[in-house]
């Protein structure tokens, strides 16, 4: 691509860039610099780009792109550069630029919050889908591009990947992406080359990634960034944060609020936990007024269980209310909608206990999910097998260990994605935040042999919780990743039960 072309949506601070010339390819690690490549210099939390331009320059760079001008600067010569605000911005603007700004022609629904994002993106796609748009889906789980599945790797993909989904969107006609937005995205500046948002919605803000932004204030300013290029905001009105959201957010956006109180542009009333079963509410259109063929109420049931997710369902039925979408299609779309990980019930031949697997990994989402199978445990006991990850928010630890002592029978304590630390230590952390006398609770460091634990001691009616993993079919210990399967963990235990002749549930 032409330079002048690539660039010219860039705030260029400085240049000495006289002439065009066509740009072969861009990275921001010099290692990966080719003939003719653009090296763009990141300043990152362990270490910082501009000490490696000799070594850009070495491997065939033509172009320099800059935050500051380091002291050797003056040793490259007249070394093609340009230095801006910011290169993480310039970043994602660049790459967008690359791919044609593929997401000028494609309507954007920017998800936000601590918890809820996965499934309430799912949710939104499911009601576009069931109103007949053509989709995508930029998340966690993996992306959906008109049907077709792409791997992901993060919640929000880098620039150069998410440009690159968003130009195979367009290319398939796409009218509506559905996308994840971590606090880490906005902090990062990855969302920086999609212009605007048509709709921004958050979810809620609690207790996480703090190993990342020091501060709960600046974990929330991170997130209400999303805000600032929004032409509709749809928040949590029973959340604290929305309110700050709100203030920060783009003078133009029309804000709407959804919650319990019968005050939200769109409540819930009505409100029945089916169990297992899932929820029942009435979905109602409230202080919004009323929309063009749109129901005023309509009945939402869905299989996905507790409070927590009449939340989720909710901001997915407001998104789809404020697009016109008729009633009976949003309703239709969330009873059908199931998401991988998200209190998903695994489904046991003749087992007497009941299993759930749950990404919760932070204090709020176990808790909630919890109070939820204790709202329709009965007589069951309640059996939590989890652990916290190795290099993240370590204050976390302690708290999530009281929760699931103070919400369960019995815990099991054990590894999940330990990465650089000790197993041994993290759970040291958790068992910490647990008093004695709370709950009967035993630490088993492999997560397999925890699982098993869980199983072999569970009885008639109990309910196991594996929290933690969710959707993720692997495990990163020491730097080893390596596949790891829940769903398959339990089937594999169970198939060895009953060829072994054990009987349980008397």
């Amino acid at each position: 691509m032409k330079l002048f072309d690539l660039v010219k949506n860039i705030d260029i601070q400085e240049s000495n860039v006289k002439k065009n010339c066509n740009i072969e390819g861009m990275t921001a690690d010099s290692r990966e610099v080719k003939q003719g490549f653009a090296f763009i210099c990141q300043i990152g939390t362990r270490d910082d780009g501009h000490k490696y331009i000799a070594e850009a320059i070495k491997n065939g760079a033509v172009l320099v792109v800059l935050q500051y001008k380091p002291e050797n600067f003056k040793n490259f010569g007249d070394m093609p550069y340009i230095l801006v605000a910011n290169t993480r911005e310039a970043e994602a603007k660049l790459w967008m630029e690359w791919y044609g700004n593929p997401a000028e022609s494609i309507k954007i629904i920017g998800i936000t919050g601590t918890n809820g994002k996965t499934s309430t993106s799912y949710m939104v796609k499911a009601i576009l889908d069931e109103a007949g748009f053509k989709t995508a889906l930029f998340g966690t789980i993996k992306s959906i591009i008109n049907g077709k599945e792409f791997e992901s790797k993060l919640t929000t993909s880098d620039p150069d990947e998410l440009a690159r989904l968003f130009a195979l969107a367009r290319d398939e006609g796409v009218e509506y992406a559905v996308m994840e937005v971590s606090s880490h995205a906005l902090a990062l500046e990855k969302t920086a080359g999609i212009g605007s948002f048509e709709i921004g919605v958050f979810t809620n803000l609690t207790q996480d990634h703090l190993d990342f932004h020091g501060t709960m204030e600046n974990y929330r300013n991170a997130k209400a960034k999303l805000f600032k290029k929004c032409k509709i905001g749809i928040l949590n009105s029973d959340d604290e944060a929305s309110w700050v959201m709100l203030k920060s957010a783009d003078k133009q956006m029309k804000p709407y609020f959804y919650g319990k109180a019968k005050y939200a542009d769109f409540y819930a009333d009505n409100i029945k936990y089916l169990g297992v079963d899932g929820i029942e509410y009435e979905f109602c259109v409230g202080g919004a007024g009323s929309f063009d063929d749109v129901d005023n109420q309509f009945t939402v049931k869905s299989p996905t269980v507790g409070e927590f997710y009449v939340y989720n369902t909710m901001a997915a039925a407001a998104c789809g209310v404020v697009l016109c979408i008729d009633g009976e299609m949003i309703a239709d779309a969330l009873g059908e909608v199931k998401i991988s990980g998200r209190m998903e019930r695994i489904e046991l031949d003749d087992a007497p206990y009941v299993i759930f697997i749950d990404y919760a990994h932070t204090p709020d989402a176990l808790e909630s999910a919890l109070k939820s199978i204790r709202s329709f445990s009965g007589n069951g006991r309640v059996i939590t097998v989890f652990g916290c990850g190795g290099d993240r928010d370590k204050s976390k630890r302690p708290e999530m260990g009281r929760i699931a002592a103070e919400n369960s029978d019995f815990c099991v304590i054990t590894s999940d994605n330990s990465r650089s630390e000790e197993p041994t230590e993290i759970i040291r952390d958790i068992i910490a935040g647990i008093d004695d006398g709370v709950c009967n609770h035993k630490a088993v460091v492999d997560r397999r042999e925890a699982i098993e634990y869980a199983m072999n001691m569970a009885r008639l009616r109990d309910i196991i919780l594996l929290a933690g993993k969710g959707h993720e079919e692997y495990i990163d210990e020491k730097g080893e990743i390596t596949h790891f399967s829940e769903r398959e963990i339990v089937r594999e235990i169970i198939y060895e039960s009953k060829h072994h002749g054990d009987c349980r549930g008397n």
